[in-house]
């Protein structure tokens, strides 16, 4: 069986300075790179100036953008809003300018995905390590879907006015926190320019089963994959923690083996998000990657 993906990694993983992150990348062999947070800035935060070095620093590495990554709707909440009031709310408002500086710098990279999140859980604390890892991600009530989908649906005509493709993210801290519930979410937009930016890892810290249920869920919708590694710490409070990958808990033989299986085409990018003790950014990267292609080389056996 052959495995026929690109490989990419979010910059930000490897190190804030752009250059340095691209060198990696290459010594890597990664040809996509996903612009997330470049020099301690978000990507929709840079100047003029530092998009033009930006662009000239992954001209000379060789390698193409994927995806830019604002954090579009990551901590926006929506629960106590009805449906036709999401547009006036002054929060989503700003979040929704997020997408349209999103997709400016997406066209000026070279990127035809932008990634968005699924608006904050309010009963979610901090960063939601350590919060409750329900089945499937939890419950996602109905009235709460229609305004997820409100919300979406109004994210989704700015990228139909500037030709882009949203990636909704599975996170821990958002509405859309496995496979399960995000499938619900983009199956009720039900736009093709919202698709999935599939991340196992975080389906799992949300209390999801990646492979086989999270991903034979969200399938259909998937656009763009994000890699990452991680096991439960502590089962009665759902604390988790972040692993070089191929030393978690997640299947990623399974996984790859599916994605193979059923025709993905895309770019499976590393955002490793774990540390080694003392270590840096490029150390981790460079052994979560190496996990990954040890996954890959296994099922070559197979």
């Amino acid at each position: 069986m052959g495995f026929p993906f690109e490989w990419g990694v979010v910059t930000d993983e490897i190190d804030q300075d752009l250059a340095n992150a691209l060198r990696v990348a290459r010594d890597l062999g990664i040809g996509h790179v996903e612009l997330n947070s470049v020099w301690g800035k978000n990507v929709i935060d840079l100047s003029p100036d530092e998009v033009d070095r930006a662009r000239l620093l992954i001209e000379e590495a060789g390698v193409r953008v994927v995806a830019v990554d604002p954090p579009a709707f990551k901590a926006c909440v929506v629960d106590a809003l009805a449906p036709g009031e999401v547009e006036a709310d002054e929060e989503f408002q700003r979040h929704l300018r997020m997408v349209s500086r999103g997709a400016e710098r997406a066209h000026q990279f070279g990127a035809g995905l932008v990634r968005i999140f699924s608006f904050r859980r309010a009963s979610i604390p901090g960063l939601g390590n350590p919060s409750p890892r329900l089945p499937g991600g939890g419950p996602l009530p109905d009235d709460i879907l229609e305004r997820i989908a409100a919300g979406l649906r109004l994210a989704c005509q700015v990228a139909e006015a500037e030709n882009i493709v949203l990636g909704l993210e599975n996170v821990r801290s958002c509405w859309g926190n496995s496979g399960e519930n995000t499938a619900r979410i983009l199956a009720r937009v039900d736009s093709p320019r919202l698709r999935a930016i599939w991340d196992p890892g975080n389906d799992f810290v949300s209390g999801g089963n990646p492979y086989p249920h999270g991903y034979e869920a969200i399938r259909p919708f998937i656009t763009h994959i994000h890699v990452k590694d991680a096991s439960v710490r502590d089962a009665a409070t759902g604390l988790t923690g972040w692993e070089a990958i191929g030393a978690g808990e997640i299947d990623y033989p399974a996984h790859l083996q599916a994605l193979a299986r059923d025709g993905y085409r895309g770019v499976i990018a590393l955002e490793t998000h774990w540390r080694p003790a003392g270590g840096t950014g490029e150390v981790a990267s460079r052994e979560s990657f190496a996990g990954l292609q040890r996954a890959v080389a296994g099922l070559r056996q197979v």
